[in-house]
């Protein structure tokens, strides 16, 4: 059996995609931390580790004892005798822990659309300091805290999650880790289970635990029922500099370091992208191998292969064996790093939406808006922008050849006879007259599609309401990062409230794109729209029908879906 291990991934969701894609195991065991912070912008996460420190010091300051922070928050909002000032961080800080659950839970959705990719490997997920308790998560099915499994004669159980309160993550979601206090619960659980392989967040007691300038700080429990049990294997993470390989009393504990990129402090990060390829042979470690991923390609660093019961080191990369001893980048690009979200979301989008359009086919579309627009706005206020997605030209994709535009209507005055002031669905009477008129108008242009439409009134309110899960907000934000205006007006003046709070605009973005890159993850893996909507459902989550009509073009071909919706 070959088994993948790797620890402390940190958001670093691409590159576990890129490995599943270069590496092939019977088993692939990925490690806490997950995720690395609980929401999708700095700015939020800087406000919120500061409401945390704030609120943590009055508890202190008050001599409570409540559990956590986020207990002592509730009971402070049920007293009438604080100040205005306080009250209202602890309503920002109540809100902003809802917010950072439900961006947890996204993130985890991202990572299962990911991992499905890899249908024909097991691949377990251990929850480390950062992380929620995977049992609340999509990843439940992948779970390894507090559970076992067999795979090829080996019993593989795990117990994630460390001693340590972790700034800027809600401590009312953090798994909670129950060890080192005599008869644990981890203790109890690996007696009941006896596993061939152990995998923990938190190390062992004096191995690959070291914490300047404190010392050991790994659990002594760990360490004693390893050595009591004689377990063949103990796969750890937690403390990043302390990676290696150790064999102590006949367990063999590895610690592959960060796969995923970390700060670190002065502004330096560290590159990260290693974890260990374990072989076994007749229920036996036969061999193991410290690699690098970098930029998709895998790189074997050192090698541990045992010989007459004796475990002998090979060092297959000296330079980058060197760089990690001393503790330095060795495949990091320097310079303004890594691609930002809106620039991730651009490239998104243009797998959704390739197409781009001729010069003079976008011109007289534009005639056409501009007439019809300025007609609806001169005798009802109604209001009508317009952007084209995709790149200029032609498109570049075999996928599509239309040519996507996007309205952003305000209906004004303009009241349908016989219509009521909003459908059942929440549509605006007056916004569907205006979208069947550009409708009628577009026909002449038979490679333009109106691939959308928002409401700008609907954005309006989610915006003075601070709505983060309105779905035109995020279609909104996701258009306008990508999008090159045919008709600007109105939908800039709305672009300009949301801009106004960039950390607001930023989750909204942040929120769009997870749902993106689930649904190309997932159009990549099953074969019909059936299934497709089937794992969505899994995952309690919706597509928008501009988003799955690209991906039935995937499934069945443009012209083909052309021919639908003309019939």
């Amino acid at each position: 059996m070959k088994m993948i291990y790797l620890a402390d991934i940190h958001g670093a969701f691409a590159q576990v995609k890129d490995l599943l894609t270069v590496t092939d195991a019977q088993v692939y065991i990925i490690a806490g931390d997950l995720i690395d912070r609980p929401f999708f912008t700095e700015e939020m996460a800087a406000r919120y580790r500061g409401l945390q420190t704030y609120l943590s010091g009055l508890q202190y300051r008050l001599g409570d004892d409540t559990a956590d922070v986020d207990d002592f928050v509730d009971a402070l909002l049920k007293r009438t005798d604080l100040s205005g000032d306080i009250l209202e961080q602890a309503i920002e800080y109540r809100d902003a822990t809802i917010r950072a659950r439900r961006v947890l839970q996204q993130k985890y959705k991202i990572l299962e659309s990911i991992l499905f990719l890899k249908g024909n490997s097991l691949l377990f997920c251990l929850p480390g300091n950062y992380d929620m308790d995977l049992q609340y998560t999509s990843l439940h099915g992948r779970d390894l805290h507090r559970h076992w499994y067999h795979v090829a004669d080996l019993r593989i159980a795990g117990y994630g999650g460390a001693d340590v309160t972790t700034p800027g993550i809600p401590q009312r979601y953090a798994v909670p880790y129950k060890a080192d206090r005599g008869m644990s619960e981890m203790t109890r659980f690996f007696t009941e289970t006896r596993p061939d392989i152990i995998v923990t967040h938190k190390p062992a007691l004096g191995v690959h635990d070291h914490v300047s300038p404190m010392g050991e700080s790994g659990s002594p429990e760990l360490r004693r029922f390893c050595e009591e049990h004689q377990v063949p294997l103990c796969l750890t993470g937690h403390i990043h500099d302390q990676w290696g390989f150790e064999d102590v009393e006949g367990t063999i504990y590895l610690n592959p370091s960060n796969f995923g990129e970390v700060p670190q402090p002065g502004g330096q990060v560290a590159e990260g992208g290693f974890f260990y390829s374990i072989d076994t042979r007749d229920r036996k470690i036969a061999r193991i191998t410290l690699s690098k991923l970098v930029r998709g390609r895998v790189h074997d660093v050192a090698a541990y292969t045992s010989r007459k019961g004796h475990w002998v080191k090979y060092v297959l990369d000296p330079e980058r064996f060197g760089a990690l001893l001393r503790g330095k980048n060795h495949d990091r690009a320097e310079g303004p790093g890594k691609r930002t979200l809106r620039d991730e979301m651009k490239q998104k989008m243009r797998w959704f939406f390739p197409g781009g359009g001729e010069k003079e086919e976008m011109r007289a579309v534009s005639e056409k808006i501009e007439r019809i627009a300025s007609q609806l706005e001169e005798r009802h206020g109604a209001a009508v922008a317009v952007d084209l997605l995709g790149d200029e030209g032609p498109s570049s994709s075999p996928a599509s050849s239309m040519s996507d535009v996007i309205l952003y209507l305000r209906c004004g005055g303009l009241k349908p006879e016989g219509q009521g002031p909003q459908k059942e669905d929440g549509s605006c009477p007056g916004c569907l007259e205006i979208l069947e008129m550009m409708r009628t108008a577009l026909a002449s242009c038979p490679r333009v599609r109106i691939a959308d439409w928002i409401d700008l009134d609907r954005v309006t309110r989610s915006l003075q309401k601070k709505n983060y899960e309105c779905d035109a907000t995020q279609r909104f934000a996701a258009y306008r990062v990508a999008g090159r205006p045919l008709r600007d007006g109105a939908a800039a003046v709305v672009e300009n409230e949301l801009d106004a709070d960039r950390a607001f605009r930023g989750e909204i973005e942040g929120t769009g794109f997870a749902y993106m890159e689930i649904f190309q993850n997932l159009a990549g893996r099953v074969e019909t729209m059936k299934v497709f909507d089937a794992r969505l459902r899994e995952l309690g989550i919706t597509a928008p029908e501009a988003f799955k009509r690209r991906i039935r073009e995937c499934f069945h071909g443009s012209d083909k879906i052309q021919d639908q919706e003309t019939d």
